[in-house]
């Protein structure tokens, strides 16, 4: 780790995926913790859903913002593409992407740190073409079978040349080729990236593998990727995992750290089922232990096995409950009710020990545990974890949970800690990963009359904002220890469909004398 610049507050340019909150907001926030501040390019540059942004002049921002900055955390799709839909619908060249990708030299030649996120490809199981090239409606699901199969071709093991035909002649020729040359393309790109992290124009890199599965063409690019990272002698520097949309979000953590010249932090993982670790979540194609393991080492910080770690990491690990996006769980058995009950008693007891814990809901994709979340408010210490997340992949809500402690407890040890920031984001992430995902989602999609397993559409000044507005700061007042509250104005649905949520939260200081609540089984039904 370097030492810490003498300029505060500390500055970090961020070129994002896109312009989502989840890959701009999210890095901003977790920067806040340590009191620094992202450099974000305007508005006008980025994409706009399928509208790519203007790489070149992004190019142009980025090299003059990272002048400007301490460190500069860049996505490669953004800086080659103009944005991570862009990269996967109206890909470049090789040749002209790894053009766009020069300005990182330049950067790194001026003694300004980079680091950066490439992804490997998805090939999403749906017919919805809202993210992806328009032939994904209605040939998605079959290119998804096709994906698994050419996996399964490459193994002598598992080959099964019927059903490899089979899954080609279900896809017409123009598509087949136009897929796998976007694939190829990308897959060329990422190998560009390892090269460029082996030279040393980046300090740090992250693969991700998003929505993917464990037979999968992308899984196959993930496994070559692991092995030629190990080849080039990387691996301390070079993190191959599943995750997407949280990738800026760890690097910035990852930065921070460096910056901060803090000591590497060691985290201990942990799951109250014993098994919990070694299953793998759904869009995932390892176990979500390993993929807690990669996060870890994305933000720079050190597993630790022993005893007496920097953090505690608590996983409520998959259940294959369903998914609260496109399939809410109905019934919860008794055995999920004990578990969210045991997480919850083992973070408060370490709480209670002053223990740094950070806490990834990982139990359902697509937001958080109702058990879990209900049982860790009722202690009254919830306000107290290090960090939460439960949203969307458990890539996603990993790297989110970790970047954000890992940052928290890196800024205490240096006395760079803003104590406000921090809570601002622990209640955001209660108030959207529960109070939204889980909770208030479903009602807006049934209002708008969303189809299950399709994206929707919400026209500017729709009811359903008020809706959700109300929705939210209710939310935020339920939330124990917090004083949260919604600012007024701030609620926006930033693709103008229900999947994600945009809004400030802002906590007032936690009343002296909280003291925590018993809780039981039972209370969690």
């Amino acid at each position: 780790m370097s030492a810490a610049p003498a300029r505060l507050p500390l500055r970090i340019a961020l070129l994002p995926l896109d312009e989502r909150p989840a890959c701009s907001r999210l890095p901003a926030q977790i920067a806040a913790v340590a009191g620094a501040r992202t450099l974000l390019p305007p508005a006008e540059l980025m994409p706009r859903l399928r509208e790519p942004g203007d790489a070149d002049a992004l190019g142009t921002w980025l090299a003059g913002a990272a002048r400007d900055a301490d460190a500069a955390v860049v996505s490669l799709e953004t800086l080659g593409h103009g944005g991570l839909i862009a990269s996967r619908t109206q890909p470049s060249p090789v040749a002209e992407v790894a053009a766009r990708w020069q300005t990182l030299d330049r950067i790194a030649a001026s003694g300004t740190p980079v680091h950066a996120v490439t992804l490997i490809t998805r090939t999403p199981d749906s017919d919805d073409a809202m993210e992806e090239p328009e032939y994904w409606d209605p040939h998605g699901p079959a290119l998804h079978r096709l994906s698994a199969e050419l996996h399964r071709g490459e193994q002598p093991q598992t080959r099964r040349a019927e059903q490899l035909a089979d899954a080609r002649q279900a896809v017409p020729a123009a598509v087949r080729s136009d897929f796998l040359r976007r694939r190829v393309r990308n897959h060329a790109l990422n190998l560009t990236a390892l090269e460029l992290a082996a030279s040393g124009v980046l300090d740090s890199l992250v693969v991700g593998a998003d929505d993917t599965a464990p037979r999968a063409v992308a899984t196959a690019e993930l496994q070559q990727l692991q092995l030629w990272r190990s080849r080039l002698e990387v691996e301390d520097r070079v993190s191959v995992r599943p995750g997407a949309d949280e990738a800026t979000a760890t690097l910035v953590a990852r930065t921070v750290l460096g910056l901060l010249g803090s000591r590497p932090v060691t985290v201990r993982i942990e799951a109250v089922d014993p098994n919990g670790l070694a299953r793998t979540a759904p869009y995932e194609n390892i176990p979500v232990g390993r993929t807690a393991a990669g996060q870890v080492m994305a933000c720079g910080a050190t597993v630790q096995e022993g005893p007496d770690p920097d953090l505690y990491l608590l996983v409520h690990t998959p259940d294959g409950a369903g998914d609260w996006a496109v399939g809410p769980p109905l019934h919860r058995p008794e055995e999920a009710v004990r578990t969210a009950q045991s997480l919850a008693d083992r973070a408060a007891g370490l709480l209670r020990a002053g223990r740094a814990v950070a806490v990834a809901d990982c139990a359902q994709p697509n937001g958080a545990d109702p058990l879990l979340a209900g049982a860790l408010l009722r202690t009254g210490l919830a306000h107290l974890l290090t960090s939460y997340a439960g949203w969307n992949t458990a890539g996603n809500t990993l790297g989110t949970a970790v970047a954000h402690a890992v940052t928290a407890v890196a800024a205490r040890r240096v006395g760079r800690f803003d104590e406000r920031a921090h809570l601002d984001l622990l209640a955001h992430r209660f108030v959207e990963d529960f109070g939204y995902m889980t909770r208030i989602r479903p009602r807006i999609r049934a209002a708008v009359g969303s189809v299950p397993g399709r994206h929707d559409h919400v026209p500017d000044g729709s009811p359903v904002l008020d809706l959700l507005a109300a929705g939210l700061a209710q939310c935020a007042e339920e939330l124990p220890g917090f004083r949260a509250r919604i600012l007024p104005g701030s609620v926006r649905l930033p693709w103008r469909r229900t999947f994600e949520a945009d809004f400030d939260v802002s906590s007032g200081p936690v009343p002296a004398g909280t003291a925590p609540t018993s809780t039981t089984a039972e209370e969690t039904r």
